[in-house]
């Protein structure tokens, strides 16, 4: 017998309510990233003189080497719990590449109420996809873990700027603001102006819990680099020059050339670089990112989303900008800055061909006097 109490239409979906859905889509793709790392990377990756470093602050088992001015304490907080355990250089790669991937995974979830899922899934394999991404994911290098803390702290800036009660992306954005910080500390200083520049100057987004978000997480993760400025170096000015003179001068120096031959398989630290540009559809997608980001930046601003599609490239920018300005031997961070947060605008181009990856080779480069590693060298 058929009820005569009338059946209620079934609610369409909202986008909100599409963007916040099943994390199977994003988890996949960490997934993959992370056994791609563990297939590809890891067997038998040595630890290069950086990572040796980085390791000695805190393996109890080695003597500490020299922890000169450019550096900053973040990779040895992250490795700590390792590397106070066991001395394996397999169990290092095999922890840090877990790691990478989940720190993938929650860098695109903080963006679910900004971008449709299958987006962020889109976005997150062609990141993943890069053989940059896969080279540093098991490494104990900050140049990932930047990366990824300057995504999350974008995606938790704008989710803080449009929702005034989502308390949660405000302290995310001091906790991501904060790792960058512990990571780079002036990488996290770049990444801050755009975001405390547009808190100021986009009427719906001035909020003083933004930009004290903004100030805490420079400051809870800085901390500790700017104490060890005045102990060790007699102030941050002090410590600055400092590192600018074992980088061999940060001034301005247009090393666009050895980058992209770095980004297309060319050596990851060599000085002096004198290795030629020899794979070049490796770089495709090097030229391929600006085009794609203009094209998302006039597609958003169509779509009358030019503050939240602009916040992103600017972030970008500056960060590029630092990066162009050092030597031409500081190569590999470049990318990273170039391409950390294409993540948030390939909403815009869902119809793009990710560039072919090649398996490169991780062996010594002659001209880096033995301590350097080159990848295709």
């Amino acid at each position: 017998m058929l009820s005569d109490v009338p059946v209620r239409p079934r609610p369409r979906p909202t986008r909100e309510g599409i963007a916040a859905g099943s994390a199977l889509p994003l988890a996949a793709v960490a997934l993959a990233f992370l056994l791609s790392q563990l297939l590809f990377v890891a067997p038998g990756l040595h630890l290069a003189w950086d990572e040796s470093v980085y390791a000695s602050q805190v393996a109890p088992h080695v003597p500490s080497a020299y922890f000169s001015a450019p550096r900053a304490r973040g990779l040895p907080v992250l490795i700590a719990p390792l590397t106070l355990l066991t001395s394996s250089t397999l169990a290092l790669r095999v922890y840090l590449a877990v790691l990478s991937g989940t720190g993938l995974f929650v860098a695109l979830w903080v963006w679910r109420r900004l971008r449709p899922m299958p987006v962020l899934a889109l976005a997150g394999t062609l990141f993943a996809g890069l053989w940059v991404t896969q080279l540093y994911g098991p490494q104990a290098m900050p140049n990932l873990w930047t990366a990824l803390s300057a995504l999350t702290a974008v995606g938790c800036f704008l989710r803080a700027a449009a929702n005034h009660s989502d308390r949660r992306a405000l302290i995310g954005l001091c906790l991501a603001l904060a790792a960058a910080a512990l990571f780079r500390p002036t990488d996290a200083l770049w990444l801050s102006l755009p975001m405390a520049a547009a808190g100021l100057g986009v009427r719906n987004w001035r909020r003083p819990a933004l930009l004290a978000a903004l100030v805490a997480g420079l400051a809870l993760g800085g901390a500790q680099w700017v104490v060890e400025a005045y102990l060790s170096y007699g102030g941050v000015a002090a410590r600055l020059h400092r590192a600018s003179t074992i980088e061999g001068g940060i001034g301005w120096h247009v090393a666009v050339g050895y980058q992209l031959r770095t980004l297309a398989g060319g050596p990851e630290l060599c000085r002096p670089c004198t290795v030629p540009w020899r794979h070049h559809t490796s770089a495709i997608w090097w030229f391929v990112t600006p085009v794609l980001t203009l094209g998302g930046i006039l597609a958003a601003a169509r779509a009358r989303r030019l503050a939240t599609a602009l916040l992103p490239p600017l972030c970008a920018m500056l960060a590029l900008r630092k990066d162009v300005r050092r030597l031409p031997s500081n190569l590999s961070s470049w990318g990273w800055d170039y391409g950390k947060f294409d993540l948030g605008r390939l909403h815009q181009v869902l119809r793009c061909v990710p560039g072919m990856r090649r398996r490169s080779r991780v062996v010594r480069c002659p001209g880096a006097g033995g301590r350097g590693t080159a990848v295709g060298c």
